[in-house]
């Protein structure tokens, strides 16, 4: 699969009614700027539009934050923008990230959100197990995560389900249950995430204080084979490090990180990759809003990047993915990778981390386990 020849666009919504004690996302929880943000994002979004006219988009992707917190009316107008201002492909994919507790108390909002528009949802579950949900600070409980998942199965094909795991204290049974269990219901699409102490989080206080610590190396990777087996078993595609699908459901516009084509966000702290360049708006509301108010852009970090970046980013994303894309890495930096690293291509093969398929290079399910290390090698 390859979509290198069209554009992702990314929507950073950066409202949670709280923030979870593991997430490092930029987000805000004064939900009484909706609103004001709402109006300023679509004008962001129009003004951005000259620089792309030539361009087709075949992916917009809602992220967060909880895009779902918004009202169906303000998501279908920051859509409409998008589509007014844009090339959008008839066959794109769109997507939203949501909460299972934004679907509660209104039974239209998943229909609402298929007719405005959305043709993929993304629930961040995270586990079905209660002690576990209470531990990553979620608002839900396995039981509404369960028949949000069913419902929102009425409406969307194509879902994905998030997965935490190798939390603290966890046993290996109790994240296959989760990971069971959505098989189960059909979810097609599985993001299964190792729980990461970051820096700027509760979770991180907690660790430095010795109240809560990560688990070792190896028990993080018990965690890994085990839940992989499942869903490889179960007929999943490990498309990505941490993506697992069946057959049709790869995320489309994730795939654009891993495939290293172009693409634009908009809203406070979202990145964009667009012809070498690389940038990130301003990760402040107020300066966004402030900004936007005036009618000027709010970029920042802006970087035009020279050839050897380019080249490694190519080989970081496309490792982590499906692997280095013979052709395109020839077209793009005009060198033949398995010339010029025969040594490391020879090493991971001879050990069974890495192998040569369908025109790639890519990491084997022994060899994504040390995607980071390996990857090491191949950088200038």
């Amino acid at each position: 699969m390859n979509y290198m020849n069209k554009s992702g666009i990314y929507i950073h919504i950066p409202f949670c009614r709280r923030k979870c004690s593991y997430c490092d996302f930029y987000l805000v929880t004064n939900l009484s700027v909706i609103g004001k943000f709402t109006s300023n994002l679509r004008n962001e979004i129009a003004l951005s539009s000259r620089f792309y006219q030539d361009v087709e988009f075949d992916s917009v992707f809602f992220g967060g934050g909880t895009p779902s917190l918004l009202s169906v009316d303000d998501l279908a107008a920051i859509l409409k923008t998008i589509k007014d201002e844009y090339r959008i492909s008839d066959s794109a994919e769109i997507s939203i990230e949501s909460n299972p507790e934004d679907f509660t108390e209104d039974n239209s909002k998943l229909p609402a959100l298929r007719d405005i528009g959305f043709n993929r949802i993304s629930l961040g579950v995270q586990s079905l197990i209660d002690d576990e949900l209470k531990f990553l600070t979620r608002e839900h409980d396995s039981d509404m995560a369960v028949r949000v998942t069913q419902r929102a199965l009425k409406y969307f094909e194509n879902l994905s389900a998030d997965v935490i795991y190798s939390l603290p204290e966890q046993k290996l049974q109790s994240s296959g249950r989760t990971v069971d269990k959505l098989i189960e219901l059909g979810v097609p699409h599985i993001s299964a995430y190792t729980l990461i102490f970051e820096s700027n989080t509760v979770l991180n206080k907690l660790r430095r204080k010795n109240i809560t610590l990560p688990n070792n190396e190896s028990l993080e990777a018990g965690f890994y084979y085990f839940i992989t087996e499942k869903l490889l078993s179960a007929g999943y595609n490990h498309y990505e490090v941490s993506n697992y699908s069946l057959q049709g459901f790869e995320s489309r516009h994730n795939m654009k990180y891993w495939d290293y084509a172009d693409y634009i966000g908009f809203g406070p702290s979202a990145h964009s990759l667009f012809r070498g360049k690389r940038w990130n708006n301003v990760r402040n509301i107020i300066l966004y809003n402030n900004l936007l108010k005036e009618n000027r852009l709010t970029y920042e970090n802006i970087t035009m990047l020279t050839a050897a970046e380019k080249q490694n980013e190519f080989i970081l994303c496309g490792l982590r993915a499906q692997g280095i894309h013979l052709l395109n890495f020839s077209k793009l930096f005009g060198k033949n990778f398995s010339e010029i690293f025969v040594n490391q291509t020879d090493r991971y093969i001879r050990n069974g981390f890495a192998e040569y398929t369908s025109g790639r290079f890519r990491l084997t399910e022994k060899g994504y386990l040390l995607a980071d290390e390996i990857t090491l090698a191949f950088l200038n």
